[in-house]
């Protein structure tokens, strides 16, 4: 190669330099920076998800547990054994208080009938407690995923999301 020309072909001045190693060293920094930040971005998105999975469970916990002790003590919509009232303490007993903190409990009395598919569905009847139903809800700050989606929306987004979770619980007919 002289001036350019090998065997007879002429070279451009960009060709001869844009292909050598020394080139090419920046490269390798540049991928390995951006995968850096992918691989702290997935991180932080699955840390992100495991803290809204374990606020869900820890709320379905106090639901279930709610309705297990209104049903269990056989509690009613009205009078003095209140299935809300027996609802409302365990919530407290398990560091759930209702009304504060945007924190709701709300329990329904009602039955359970057969719906389609086999599968048992609850239907509010204050006038009954053959089953109580607990719906416990709870405002928690808003993933940082779904914050980097609502900085990119026009419309404001609020900065909590509601968590809720409902527990159906039904009393056993008494043996004797």
């Amino acid at each position: 190669m002289r001036d350019g020309v090998v065997e007879g072909v002429l070279m451009s001045a960009l060709n001869r330099y844009t292909a050598t190693p020394a080139r090419q060293r920046g490269a390798i920094g540049l991928i390995a920076a951006l995968t850096l930040g992918l691989a702290l971005l997935c991180a932080l998105v699955v840390v992100d998800s495991g803290r809204l999975y374990l606020e869900k469970r820890s709320l379905q916990r106090v639901a279930d547990i709610a309705a297990l002790e209104a049903a269990g003590r056989r509690g009613a919509c009205s009078g003095a054994a209140s299935a809300p009232d027996f609802a409302n303490q365990s919530a407290v007993r398990n560091g759930f208080t209702p009304n504060t903190d945007g924190r709701t409990l709300v329990t329904r009395c009602g039955t359970l009938t057969v719906g389609a598919l086999s599968q048992r569905v609850f239907v509010a009847d204050s006038t009954q407690a053959l089953a109580i139903q607990v719906v416990a809800s709870h405002p928690v700050p808003r993933s940082i995923a779904a914050g980097i989606g609502a900085a990119f929306d026009k419309s404001p987004s609020p900065a909590n999301v509601t968590l809720s979770a409902t527990a159906v619980a039904a009393s056993a007919a008494p043996l004797a």
